[in-house]
């Protein structure tokens, strides 16, 4: 079923989608001095706008509709499933990891490999493996919003889902193919304006038009709770049946995420960009805080379909269902416009990242080292391009937004997750140990995908069995290996300062600065909890549960004072 747009609503569009593309192409010009301007905005963009763009880059509408369908089916239990992609990320983010990032000083996520791994052999299949990772996961991800995205446009354009998919990626792509990182940030700043609006609208139209009654009447008697369950009876047969076995991979996998950093994509380029350690840790954590508005939107949609939709269906085309059906002309349009910019803010820096791997770690490394700056730069434009249609193609193989998901952050994210956070921690890890680790890993998730019997198996089963796989290649390889060179891991700890098993090297390197490991993990154990109330408080205030509300924000407010002693006070200017 779909709609015709009102004018109104197709003025507001049209106007959204004029303007985005405008500020993109705007920039061209400043993107196109160098490479680095291209993929880094020159380092001379404020924090706060990295962090804008960074928020509104997890922002996305297909994810967006995943939550929805999770809290309609689970209740406030759907937080739970939040830990596999790390939602609590940002806090590691702020206390010690954006400063890590910044401080290594390179351009993508596979040039750090060589900073960690060294340049010789060893560093270059590090660095190659990554770029690998980086690409296919970038793709995987790319399809994935395609797939939302073209179940979404299909109810409002009257187009098939493929249609939808490959007319909004291509009208984006313009702007993210000739603006760069410039035109990205300066994007989404726009876009995290738009999309507060909107998710403010839309959380407010859930609270008035939704009472705790009506509510209660259509859902169980603990959708409410929060306190997770073993298993679900009226799940039976899907994948979150057991719920708990689930809940201890979630929680595992998320805290592991956040340890390893930035796997790739485009977070990596965010604190890289920043002009400074401490400008790095200040994104991080408003980073965290701008994507709050996002929980409260998704609640609201979730009761308003609960309530008003007679018949649900497919519970993750409830958010598009419900805009449909029960939003007045004019809000409609508004609302339209503030979830395109969550997912052309995704789909940007997906695409802006992916462009950085292949250029940098693909193009100059291997195939025209001489590259000129407008060589580069015109690489850049074509790798972006083939990202998009890439990404629309393997689209168009995929079907449920669910599934997919699962693969990418469970699956794959299993094979790389624990070489990821030894090559932060532990001095021994080292390139080879880490390009076996995750080639291995990236073999494996292929395999349980592609493979009828092995992709049935629920994540609880193939998680722990690919990740722990992993970390006995990763380390007896590691071990039968030579370990990296003494000159660039003592170069590496006096630049990065990392903390961890390090002692040799530590040691060696014989540095005047002072670990911060007690600041960092204190700020780490305070900062989950303000960073989950937070989320929290406007979610209860939707629902009319304004004790649980005023609870959660008393909390955020008495860790902020905690944080500011032992964290905003400890950030040194480097």
């Amino acid at each position: 079923m779909s709609i015709r747009l009102g004018t109104v609503d197709s003025i507001i569009v049209i106007i959204y989608l004029v303007v985005v593309v405008a500020l993109g192409t705007m920039v061209k010009r400043r993107a196109a001095r160098n490479i680095g301007s291209y993929f880094l905005g020159e380092r001379q963009l404020p924090w706060w706008a990295l962090a804008m763009s960074g928020s509104s880059s997890y922002f996305d509408i297909t994810g967006t509709m995943w939550i929805v369908s999770l809290f309609v089916v689970m209740g406030l239990k759907g937080f739970w499933v939040q830990w596999i992609w790390g939602f609590i990320i940002p806090v590691f983010y702020m206390a010690y990891m954006g400063k890590w990032i910044r401080r290594s000083g390179v351009m993508t996520g596979a040039e750090w490999m060589e900073t960690r791994f060294g340049s010789g052999k060893a560093g270059e299949v590090a660095r190659a493996s990554y770029t690998l990772y980086a690409v296919l996961t970038i793709t995987a991800f790319l399809a994935y919003g395609a797939t939302g995205m073209g179940k979404f446009g299909a109810v409002f354009l009257g187009l098939n889902e493929h249609a939808c998919a490959a007319l909004i990626l291509g009208i984006t792509g313009i702007y993210v193919v000739m603006g760069g990182f410039h035109g990205v940030v300066i994007v989404e700043i726009f876009q995290t304006i738009v999309l507060t609006c909107g998710a403010l609208l839309i959380a407010w139209l859930g609270f008035t038009h939704v009472s705790p009654e009506m509510l209660q009447a259509k859902v169980s008697a603990d959708w409410g709770s929060i306190i997770p369950r073993w298993s679900f009876d009226s799940l039976n047969g899907t994948e979150y049946q057991l719920f708990g076995a689930l809940l201890m991979i979630w929680v595992v996998k998320g805290l592991l995420l956040s340890l390893s950093g930035p796997e790739q994509l485009y977070d990596f380029q965010r604190f890289l960009a920043a002009k400074n350690p401490r400008e790095a840790a200040k994104l991080g954590a408003l980073w965290g805080a701008i994507h709050t508005v996002r929980w409260p939107m998704a609640m609201a949609l979730a009761a308003m379909g609960i309530v008003g939709l007679a018949e649900q269906g497919d519970p993750e085309k409830v958010l598009p269902t419900v805009i449909q059906n029960m939003l007045p002309v004019g809000v409609r349009g508004v609302v339209l416009a503030a979830l395109l910019s969550g997912f052309l803010a995704t789909f940007n820096s997906t695409v802006n990242g992916g462009a950085s791997y292949i250029v940098k770690d693909i193009y100059h490394k291997y195939l025209n080292p001489a590259a000129s700056q407008r060589q580069l730069i015109v690489a850049s434009y074509v790798s972006s391009a083939l990202l998009i249609v890439l990404g629309v193609c393997v689209g168009f193989a995929a079907s449920s937004i669910n599934q997919m998901f699962t693969w990418i952050m469970g699956t794959l994210g299993a094979g790389v997750l624990l070489p990821n956070v030894l090559r932060w921690y532990w001095w021994r890890m080292n390139g080879w140990g880490y390009a076996v680790g995750t080639l291995s890993g990236m073999v494996l998730s292929l395999i349980q995908a592609l493979t009828p019997a092995a992709s049935a198996l629920p994540l609880y089963m193939t998680f722990p069995a690919i990740a722990l796989t992993v970390l006995v290649i990763a380390v007896v390889t590691t071990l039968l290996t030579q370990p990296t060179d003494r000159e660039t891991l003592v170069r590496f700890y006096r630049d990065v300062r990392p903390w961890g098993f390090w002692g040799p090297i530590a040691h060696e390197a014989d540095t005047t600065s002072v670990s911060t490991l007690k600041w960092d993990l204190t700020t780490v154990v305070v900062g989950i909890p303000w960073l989950i109330a937070m989320y929290f408080c406007p979610v209860y205030i939707v629902l009319h549960r304004f004790a649980e509300a005023l609870a959660a924000g008393l909390l955020v407010a008495a860790l902020t004072v905690v944080l500011y002693f032992v964290w905003y006070r400890n950030l040194k200017h480097e």
